[in-house]
């Protein structure tokens, strides 16, 4: 069977990447779509917030454990999406678990308004699933400012149609 192909969806706190993702996902057969959270939710004690400066080194071990988990599932034929938030200095990790297995590596940025994307996570903190999420609008300010600069325009719909055209002519891959 031929490797998979993987997306790394990517943004800030209430971009869409939850939404986006299992769109995008959905619309390959066979799909699977990894929360890179997940990986950062099981750290138990000494575990560091994630956007502090001094976590890096731990953000290296858990996202290589997410690379790994990405690329296990592209290297058995799936379509693979991997949505969190992963800034450009981390993706040297996913290109060394996909390169081995000859996995294409596709990279897209979304973003929404700061006012859209602070209400979301405000929204979210009543929800079940986001009870535990990033709340602190300080936090969510700094990570939305790091990636502003990038990304499409918002519409959950649009976008994942968008970003698998993008993904078939190329404009993706890393």
């Amino acid at each position: 069977m031929a490797p998979g192909t993987v997306l790394l969806l990517t943004g800030s706190p209430g971009c869409g990447k939850t939404t986006i993702a299992p769109l995008v996902a959905d619309r390959h057969d066979p799909s699977a779509c990894l929360d890179l959270d997940w990986f950062f939710a099981k750290l138990r004690r000494g575990a560091i917030e994630p956007w502090r400066p001094e976590s890096h080194a731990q953000n290296r071990v858990v996202l290589h454990a997410a690379a790994e988990a990405v690329a296990g599932f592209a290297e058995g034929g799936y379509f693979t999406v991997g949505e969190g938030i992963l800034y450009p200095f981390m993706l040297d990790l996913f290109a060394a678990a996909c390169a081995p297995h000859g996995i294409a590596l596709n990279y897209a940025l979304l973003r929404a308004p700061i006012d859209v994307v602070q209400q979301r996570v405000q929204d979210r903190r009543s929800e079940p699933i986001h009870v535990a999420a990033l709340a602190d609008a300080g936090v969510v300010d700094d990570l939305w400012a790091q990636f502003e600069a990038y990304g499409v325009d918002e519409r959950p719909g649009e976008v994942a149609v968008e970003i698998d055209a993008r993904l078939g002519t190329g404009d993706l891959r890393l």
